[in-house]
């Protein structure tokens, strides 16, 4: 019953999606029709000029009938011609808005949902689903309809000419196969499901382990991942196989149910042909039916197995699709033309769910170009702050404002602008340099590019490439140092001119020296901007103009460097620690 609802989820986003396009698709069906009308005639006027030829008749006398039987042809072949030209765009336009609106939503999806997936599966889900939309709209306007269009045209033919046991005889073939093959496939699809669950998990651990070969590399493990693959893979390998010895049983079934029926009507055809009761001609039409009866039949079972494959695959792509957006846009966005950059954390609380809370009772506010640092033992709650301000949550309680404005009330596109942040780990796509600080405005002049890379102090690196800033990166950035891609983020956050930065560890990664001019870095596009820091490095932030110290979830001590050392509490225990840490590196 739940793969059944499944499937029903997975036909009604894609028919949703075919009514975009439904005028072409309705077109396309009528010149299908069409066709296999004409297809279907054309065995009757092949009737006439056998019989008309072995009843000596004259070539005058049957040039009529012949001219009438090519024209069919000729028809059949012009119908079937301007269904597939017609059908082309509608069925590419459907998976192009269909990908379309998948890849949006995707993006449009919270990040609590991207955490949880596997990038590997997930990717997987997407091609095969992709896949599924255009095989099953080939197999149904292709295959399906006309399938139908002439059994219902070649069994009326029957009726109508022939003695009531042909008919009755093909309702009946008709009849078993339909419910074999429904049966059957039924009880393979189990499998199919098995398998491309399998599957997604298969693609989700070669993506993790190329992704990280450098980390696989350098610890020898390359044994240990493929002891955790031989599984997966041979999970998927009994599945499939089950599934298609299957499908291979039900092939052989319904070809014998075939077998049997078609053969019941030609055995009466020849007899009645030798006892003398239908022509030469008739027993070319029956037999020319009968092939073109089984053809479809088979084509239907086919058909029908293939669609059932692909619906399961579809099912993956529609649960994305049914994913729900939890962060919900106001419907009356408030909109800041001129920001001055002034941030207001009023009782927030937050929690991923009700067993733990996060951040208990926060309360702070950030004056417009104001220099604020956020610092505490790991797991406190820092980096949390950051994501609420970002929005990729919302508070359970409390409100966070920007400007007076309550974030959940402000324009999706006004928070683009205002923030901007450097990660702790930063990540490039796998494009130009300018490409990745261009990511940060996309309608940014080259101008501006160069302006960003100065003032992240990476102009003059990327300068003396050979390739300058059409110089490749790498997959995920690989192939620049440490320092050198966190310099491409700076460039990357500043180009959009944000009034307020967010730095999040964005040194915590790197050496001593790359930290000191990342830092001098920091300072200058600071200048004229809010900026909130998130560190564990204390030396990092001891300039700043307040320093709020975190623990379990609440800020337990806010001032001054100087102020919160004189207090002598969690941060200035802190301050002691890592500077004995530094004088026993030092000596």
């Amino acid at each position: 019953m739940a793969s059944e609802d499944k499937q029903s989820v997975g036909i009604f986003y894609l028919f949703r999606f075919v009514r975009r396009y439904g005028g072409l698709v309705v077109i396309t069906v009528l010149f299908l029709i069409a066709g296999r009308i004409t297809d279907s005639l054309d065995p009757i006027w092949l009737k006439k000029i056998i019989d008309g030829v072995s009843g000596h008749q004259t070539f005058q006398a049957l040039t009529a009938v012949i001219i009438f039987y090519f024209g069919l042809k000729a028809f059949t072949f012009i119908f079937d011609f301007l269904r597939d030209v017609i059908f082309a765009p509608a069925e590419m336009g459907i998976s192009r808005t269909l990908s379309d609106e998948l890849f949006s939503h995707l993006l449009s999806l919270p990040i609590a949902y991207h955490v949880d997936q596997k990038i590997g599966g997930l990717s997987r889900k997407i091609t095969r689903g992709g896949r599924a939309v255009t095989f099953i709209l080939d197999f149904l306007i292709i295959n399906i309809i006309p399938t139908i269009v002439e059994l219902i045209i070649v069994t009326f033919f029957l009726l109508r000419l022939y003695p009531v046991v042909y008919g009755i005889t093909t309702f009946v073939t008709v009849s078993c196969y339909a419910w074999f093959t429904v049966w059957a496939t039924e009880k393979r699809q189990k499998y199919r499901l098995g398998a491309n669950i399998a599957d997604d998990e298969v693609a989700a651990q070669e993506v993790d382990a190329l992704t990280n070969i450098e980390t696989v590399k350098y610890f020898n493990n390359e044994p240990e991942l493929r002891k955790r693959y031989l599984p997966a893979i041979g999970k998927r390998y009994d599945l499939s196989v089950a599934s298609n010895q299957l499908f291979a049983v039900i092939s052989s079934g319904q070809s014998l149910i075939l077998l049997v029926g078609l053969g019941i009507i030609l055995f009466l055809a020849i007899r009645q042909t030798l006892a003398g009761s239908l022509t030469i001609g008739d027993l070319v039409l029956l037999t020319t039916y009968i092939v073109r009866l089984s053809a479809p039949i088979t084509v239907l079972g086919f058909t029908y197995r293939n669609i059932k494959d692909g619906l399961a695959d579809l099912d993956g792509m529609a649960r994305i699709l049914q994913e729900q957006i939890n962060i919900i846009e106001p419907i009356h966005p408030v909109k800041i033309e001129q920001p001055r950059g002034e941030i207001v954390f009023d009782q927030v609380n937050f929690s991923y769910s009700s067993k733990r809370q996060i951040l208990k009772d926060i309360d702070f506010a950030v004056k417009p170009g104001q220099r604020v640092a956020f610092v505490g033992h790991s797991g406190v709650g820092k980096s949390t702050i950051v994501k609420l301000l970002f929005r990729f949550f919302d508070p359970t309680a409390g409100s966070i404002r920007v400007d007076g404005t309550d974030l959940r009330e402000l324009d999706k596109e006004t928070r683009r602008r205002i923030f901007a942040i450097v990660p702790q780990e930063p990540v490039l796509f796998n494009t130009t340099i300018g490409e990745n600080i261009r990511f940060g405005k996309s309608d940014a002049t080259q101008a501006e590019i160069e302006r960003a890379a100065g003032l992240a102090s990476i102009d003059a690196f990327v300068q003396s490439l050979p390739d300058k800033y059409d110089t490749l990166v790498g997959e995920r950035g690989v192939k620049l140092s440490g320092g050198e891609k966190q310099r491409v983020a700076i460039a990357r956050s500043i180009i959009r001119d944000p009034k307020i930065l967010v730095f999040d560890e964005a040194t915590s990664s790197l050496d001593s020296k790359s930290e000191r001019e990342i830092q001098q870095s920091l300072r200058d596009v600071s200048i004229g901007r809010t900026t909130l820091a998130v560190a564990h490095r204390l030396s990092t932030i001891a300039d700043s103009d307040r320093i709020y110290v975190m623990d379990k979830g609440t800020i337990v001590e806010q001032g001054t460097h100087a102020e919160l050392l004189a207090l002598d509490g969690i941060y200035a225990k802190l301050w002691r620690i890592q500077a004995q840490h530094k004088h026993t590196v030092a000596a």
